[in-house]
């Protein structure tokens, strides 16, 4: 029996909607942590950007309104946010970003948490809830992204 400690990560690319639409990216992780043959151990699946994030959570409509409401009142797009204010803002310009401010996006970001889930692996499979999924969600425009999940194990 093989019991070396063994590293695997892939990259998937894609390109969102925008404005707090959410995609189901469970079945792509599923089909990785299958391929890397590991069979106990951890997917760490994550966002390398900071107006998205993956979450797992369940996919059902009602909670998906309910949850998008939420963060609409609670961080609304037609507030003041001094990250969108170009005369007192001085650090980490895109110059896309001055067509149209993100702040409300990065304060959601920060509500959320981290950019990323931890999952664990048990004979070869990934350790979800009944109704959990592995959940990609875009608050800003929509933009070309990427998301990436490590695999660790034996």
């Amino acid at each position: 029996m093989d019991s070396a400690m063994k590293v695997m990560q892939q990259e998937t690319r894609l390109r969102t909607a925008g404005g707090l639409t959410v995609t189901d990216i469970t079945d792509e992780v599923t089909a990785f942590v299958r391929e890397t043959g590991i069979q106990d151990g951890i997917a760490c699946v994550y966002s390398p950007h900071t107006t998205c994030c993956v979450r797992v959570n369940e996919l059902e409509s009602g909670f998906l309104e309910d949850f998008g409401n939420l963060l609409r009142k609670l961080v609304p797009h037609d507030s003041y946010y001094a990250h969108d204010d170009w005369d007192r803002r001085t650090e980490n310009i895109c110059p896309e970003d001055m067509d149209q401010g993100n702040g409300h996006s990065h304060c959601m970001a920060m509500l959320l948490g981290t950019a990323g889930e931890s999952i664990p692996i048990r004979e070869g499979e990934l350790q979800l809830g009944t109704w959990q999924r592995v959940l990609f969600i875009e608050l800003d425009r929509p933009r070309d992204r990427r998301w990436l999940v490590q695999v660790v194990g034996n």
